[in-house]
């Protein structure tokens, strides 16, 4: 645990480092534009800035304290207790954790982003907005594993919310079409929407700024049935509606030439419409941080990156998913036959992961938090008239945290047919399987199994 508070107290100080050097540069009252015919310049607005994260943290545990919540009742001497007993891992559920954490700290990395701080002038940000959280807004311990989902998958959240409310957004538009951008842009950004409100900007007429839409926008949304077996027979499987999508922003083969952050981003959701299933059964993606591309034979290409990952998973069955950086390669094989073949592999240090265990340990959770590494690959055969096969394949290593002492070894392998019927219109069906190898310290080996089969109607834009 000392090793673990130094670390973090070393992150706090070169963050706060490159806070002085982003709040070395002037501000302004509000990002306007001088010419109507140009894009707005967006100047750092420190004033605006505090005043997001005061709604991030009040706003949101004000309703919390009217309810009469227990960790609500905060005062002086519960910040006194708190900074006395220091960082511990909590026993909040699974999805408030790796999910609702990272969603808070995206906001805190848009109250920066959006004010003019740059990708990574905005890090420091979420982990200073975390840590006034973590100390001084709960009645309880601090949680080390808070402030690092919340900063980590803050940072992946963030980031994409940003790219994509960019994207609904027009400048140039007036009437109906601009309120309905703006409300769109809200919904998936909400403190740029009330940042757009206080400054004026949602009713501004101006041109958009260059990097606003990416130069390649793809993906494809599904709609089926998955049945999940609880275990490997299909035959006594529960059948739950899932609503899937998949979305590409940038081209990481053609369009880099000296990429900043996450201009190119995959994204993954999927959600489970079915009472005895977690409603959000997958969110994963992939952004890139840094990347080289280079040509190996005419039609031949491929990105070597430095890539930050978000995993998410949750069914009946099994949860798993963290936060973790590494480095690999993608793809892209036959460029100008009607045949694409798309492949890639990545290594990740995983920052802070987690698993399920099935059974609850001495710290009051049914998972454990974990460090370790993580392994993927892909490949994909993409025809443009006949449609596409892939497959994706995970390992996971976890070493224990917090829960019960040992390693895991997570597989997580999903192979995809989706034959194109009609236009853009396709039909497919999708092979899940996953295993969990457990070694647990004075505790039997623990093997399970669970397979998913799903079929589902594509639509590709």
């Amino acid at each position: 645990m000392r090793t673990l508070i130094l670390t973090l107290l070393l992150i706090l100080l070169a963050a706060g480092t490159s806070f002085a050097l982003e709040a070395a540069a002037p501000d302004s009252l509000a990002p306007v534009a001088a010419d109507p015919l140009q894009p707005p310049t967006v100047e750092k607005n420190n004033g605006l800035m505090a005043l997001d994260l005061t709604v991030l943290t009040v706003g949101v545990w004000l309703p919390s304290r009217l309810l009469g919540t227990e960790w609500a009742y905060i005062g002086f001497n519960s910040v006194k207790e708190n900074m006395k007993t220091g960082f511990v891992w909590d026993h909040d559920d699974w999805g408030m954790n790796q999910w609702g954490h990272p969603l808070h700290g995206g906001q805190f990395f848009n109250a920066a982003r959006t004010n003019g701080y740059s990708f990574w002038g905005s890090i420091p940000i979420t982990m200073a907005g975390s840590m006034t959280w973590e100390l001084f807004m709960e009645a309880e311990p601090p949680s080390i594993n808070d402030l690092i989902s919340t900063t980590a998958g803050g940072v992946y959240m963030g980031e994409t919310a940003y790219r994509l409310s960019s994207m609904i957004l027009d400048n140039t538009t007036t009437g109906s079409e601009r309120t309905f951008r703006e409300i769109g842009a809200f919904l998936v950004n909400p403190i740029r929407g009330f940042n757009r409100l206080v400054t004026g900007q949602s009713g501004k007429v101006a041109m958009n700024p260059d990097d606003w839409m990416p130069s390649y926008l793809g993906g494809q949304f599904t709609a089926g049935t998955n049945h999940v077996a609880d275990g490997t027979d299909l035959s006594n499987s529960m059948a739950a509606y899932l609503l899937k999508g998949k979305f590409l922003y940038g081209d990481p083969f053609e369009d880099l030439a000296d990429p900043a952050p996450f201009d190119y981003f995959n994204l993954r959701a999927a959600l489970t419409l079915h009472g005895r299933f977690p409603l959000i059964h997958e969110v994963s993606g992939t952004g890139l941080l840094y990347g080289r591309k280079f040509d190996h034979g005419e039609d031949n290409r491929s990105l070597f990156g430095v890539f930050q990952d978000y995993d998410y998973f949750d069914s009946r069955i099994y949860q798993f998913g963290g936060q973790s950086v590494g480095a690999g390669i993608m793809s892209r094989w036959n460029s100008n036959s009607p045949m694409q073949i798309l492949t890639g592999a990545q290594l990740n240090a995983v920052l802070l992961g987690g698993s399920n265990v099935g059974f609850e340990t001495a710290d009051g959770r049914e998972y454990n938090y974990t460090t370790g590494a993580k392994f993927k690959m892909f490949g994909m055969l993409d025809h443009r008239k006949y449609g596409s096969f892939a497959i994706r394949y995970w390992i996971y290593w976890f070493h224990t945290l917090s829960g019960v002492d040992g390693d895991e070894f997570i597989h997580w392998a999903q192979a995809t047919l989706n034959p194109r019927i009609y236009k853009k219109w396709g039909v497919g069906l999708e092979y899940t399987y996953y295993l969990r190898n457990s070694y647990f310290d004075n505790l039997p080996e623990m093997h399970l199994k669970n397979i998913e089969l799903r079929t589902f109607v594509s639509y590709r834009f």
